[in-house]
């Protein structure tokens, strides 16, 4: 099943707009979604995850380490791109 969300889609939208946010990427195969591209973004005041599975399914999870609490948690399913939305406009 082909998915919008690959690497070269989040190199191409989404880091460009992380201007001042340190990123890693890291892989993991075969997960219950498929296979999983995770980016850990972190800057001054926030940190989290943008994880997207090959089988469509992306996971945004925005937390402020300097109050501790959690900002953004938002799971999408494959035809849902609401997620992508509200972490943009979050920052």
């Amino acid at each position: 099943m082909a998915t919008r969300y690959t690497l070269a889609w989040f190199q191409n939208e989404i880091e460009p707009q992380l201007s001042g946010f340190s990123l890693s990427y890291s892989s993991f195969e075969k997960g219950d979604f498929g296979n999983l591209e995770r980016v850990e973004f972190e800057s001054g005041g926030l940190m989290g995850t943008f994880d997207f599975w090959s089988y469509g399914w992306l996971d945004l999870h925005v937390i402020d380490p300097l109050i501790g609490e959690e900002q953004l948690n938002v799971f999408n399913e494959p035809e849902k791109s609401q997620a992508v939305a509200t972490f943009l406009a979050f920052l």
